[in-house]
């Protein structure tokens, strides 16, 4: 082949090469056009999706912090009248406050009847409050607040139940309240009562529980977390919540909305509920049900005192199983019990029917 002839073959193979690349489709490395779009649209929605989510929780935060400053601000405010009516008695370095109403002549071996109210109950004062006009000229009582509870201080000490006992006697000591005592104790108070009562036998004249269940029933009692609650009022939800009509009725159902409480009574349980209520001592109290229990059970033994165990009714709800565990309660810890059905009332028996609660306590008081 002639060298002319082989130039321009090699000139026409170049041109065909540089045809081909001209017509071939792009590679991978390089999108073009539309297959890029959609991919910045999806950054950028998530883009704003993060910075909206991001300013939402900052404004929460803001509003949280100005609960708590609203909250702090409002404390300051209700200090001054959160006065205790009772004494406040000096207890292992704390002051505990024990409210006493005497009974005009009362006769030195005469038994006062001691109120000890329910775990979580922000003021034993106000909550047992119904009860005083029947009490009145009829016996001497008094309500002992614990550590924790309404003008009581908080102590650093644990929740334990002869702890909490000691406490209690120790205070009636202080506030010059001699035995005999009927210990009158609602829900888990009757711990309290039962241990005071093994504590101290020759001091106990008798025992009333209020809708309580006995030590065996809260060794399996569910233990329940607090710590909602105690953010709602700690960053002044609670505290705004109180300025809504209706509002400390629907917080105080189980209480009979308040309805029997004065309405001096109802601010003083305002006032402990935004001011003292699920505390540190009143949470480990509750941490502490199984525990307290067990200590009672393992020392059981039938008391040698009357019982009377007020049931509510649960506007009717009430069960036969429940009835049954309450009358195995009281045969089993003590030689003479009565299971008592009150009827129209909720487990605050005393915020409904003050009267019968009463009455209760005046019948072992007068045996």
């Amino acid at each position: 082949m002639e060298p002319e002839d082989r130039i321009k073959r090699r000139a026409a193979m170049e041109q065909l090469v540089s045809e081909a690349d001209a017509y071939a489709p792009a590679g991978p490395a390089e999108p073009q056009g539309r297959g890029e779009k959609p991919v910045k649209k999806k950054r950028g929605a998530l883009r704003k999706l993060v910075s909206a989510l991001g300013w939402v929780l900052i404004a929460l935060l803001l509003l949280l912090l100005a609960g708590f400053v609203y909250q702090w601000f409002g404390e300051r405010e209700d200090r001054p009248a959160f006065v205790a009516p009772g004494q406040l008695v000096e207890v292992e370095g704390r002051r505990m406050h024990v409210y006493v109403e005497e009974k005009p002549g009362k006769a030195a071996d005469e038994a006062t009847v001691v109120l000890i109210a329910g775990w979580g109950t922000a003021s034993p004062y106000a909550d047992f409050s119904p009860m005083y006009e029947f009490l009145q000229e009829q016996a001497q009582f008094a309500v002992v607040e614990r550590f924790g509870y309404g003008y009581s201080d908080i102590t650093d000490e644990k929740r334990d139940i002869d702890r909490i006992t000691e406490e209690m006697h120790e205070a009636l000591q202080q506030a010059g309240v001699e035995p005999p005592y009927v210990l009158t104790g609602h829900s888990l108070g009757s711990l309290e009562a039962i241990r005071f009562a093994q504590l101290y036998p020759d001091e106990v004249q008798g025992i009333v529980t209020i809708d309580a269940g006995s030590p065996e029933f809260y060794k399996t009692f569910p233990v329940r977390t607090m710590q909602l609650q105690r953010v709602a009022i700690k960053s002044g939800l609670v505290r705004a919540l109180y300025h809504v009509n209706g509002f400390d009725a629907y917080l105080n159902g189980q209480r009979n909305g308040l309805k029997r409480l004065s309405p001096e009574m109802k601010e003083q349980d305002r006032l402990a509920t935004l001011l003292v209520a699920i505390n540190d001592n009143v949470t480990d109290e509750i941490r502490r049900t199984h525990a307290n229990a067990d200590k009672l059970i393992a020392a059981k033994s039938r008391l040698d005192i009357p019982m009377i165990q007020l049931v509510a009714d649960q506007f009717g709800a009430v069960t036969e199983e429940w009835m049954d565990t309450q009358r195995q309660f009281g045969e089993s810890w003590s030689d003479d019990s009565k299971t008592v059905v009150v009827q129209g009332s909720g487990h605050a028996i005393h915020a409904y029917d003050p009267k019968s609660t009463a009455e209760a306590a005046l019948e072992l008081l007068n045996r």
